[in-house]
């Protein structure tokens, strides 16, 4: 049973899907009437099968507003889903480039076929080609606001375990990660948990919950699950710059904090944010209005709405 068919089979996922509240306020307004003669058409299989962890949360999204018709659509971009776009007689191929690889992007390529590219991985400065857009960047669980409703709610006591926290698979950036990881560990400026290692989702997200700053590392690309679970939550996050961008821009200091680029300043910064409760508590709160504005399920959703509307007319 393919990957596509096996979750359109989860009613109690999509029944919790269907509780959550609509997206807040946004710049990406879609209006009742431009959703009328849309169908989005969604491929039976995905030629990389971990890519529903990218874009499920857009299928569950779509599936909410439009018709998504699940059919046998041919897929043969790297790191890309292609779905077809059907607005009124027009027909439009549309990819979502969830690579990990910033340079990897299809849109003007010999063969591609796509009008239009979502790339999750956005290189700093962009490529040039209006055809390629910010993808946005997504939660590895699209129940992510169910699981956090606790989580948030001990987050804002503030009633705190530890200092700083980060923990980190091995797989991915193992360099980076085992140096800060050593670097926090060596320290006594400011108290460290985690590590090199990995708990369940649900555990995860108590954790963060429970510290006051936590560390956010590259993976294989710069934006990881992690970062989008940290803002999610609410946390006060301090990370390694980004070298890739969002739809609508993450600020330094007031979404999240920002080290210097070799990250020779992040013992630092850790101790200012743990001893600095209105600043940290300030970034929270932001942290958590910029998630559920831009990259809740439902906001997202309509930003790919939005930007398939104003670029591919009908």
């Amino acid at each position: 049973m393919n990957a596509v068919v096996r979750r359109l089979r989860q009613p109690v996922k999509r029944i919790l899907l269907a509780l959550q509240p609509p997206a807040p306020d946004s710049p990406w307004k879609v209006e009742q009437h431009e959703l009328e003669e849309v169908k989005i058409y969604w491929p039976q299989t995905l030629n990389w099968e971990y890519a529903w962890g990218w874009v499920d949360p857009l299928f569950q999204g779509f599936q909410s507003q439009v018709s998504v018709k699940v059919v046998d659509l041919p897929q043969h971009l790297e790191g890309t889903v292609i779905i077809e776009l059907h607005r009124g007689k027009r027909v439009y191929r549309v990819g979502v480039n969830c690579s990990d690889y910033p340079d990897v992007t299809h849109s003007g390529s010999a063969g591609a076929g796509i009008d239009l590219e979502f790339k999750m991985q956005y290189r700093n400065g962009g490529y040039g080609q209006a055809s390629i857009v910010p993808g946005g960047y997504v939660s590895n669980a699209t129940l992510v606001d169910w699981y956090a409703q606790g989580p948030r709610r001990a987050r804002d006591r503030q009633q705190f375990r530890w200092d700083v926290y980060g923990r980190f698979g091995r797989q991915f950036a193992t360099e980076v990660r085992t140096k800060v990881v050593e670097t926090l560990e060596r320290q006594r400026r400011v108290q460290f948990y985690g590590g090199l290692g990995t708990v369940s989702f649900k555990e995860f997200l108590w954790e963060i919950a429970r510290s006051r700053v936590c560390i956010d590392l590259p993976g294989n690309g710069p934006f990881c699950f992690r970062f989008v679970n940290y803002l999610a939550v609410g946390a006060c996050v301090v990370s390694v710059p980004h070298a890739t961008s969002m739809p609508e821009p993450l600020v330094d200091r007031r979404h999240v904090v920002y080290t210097k680029p070799d990250m020779s300043d992040l013992v630092e910064l850790c101790e200012q944010y743990v001893s600095d409760a209105p600043a940290r508590e300030a970034i929270k709160q932001a942290a958590r209005d910029y998630y559920r504005k831009h990259l809740y399920w439902r906001s997202l959703t309509n930003y790919y709405l939005r930007t398939m509307f104003d670029r591919l007319p009908q």
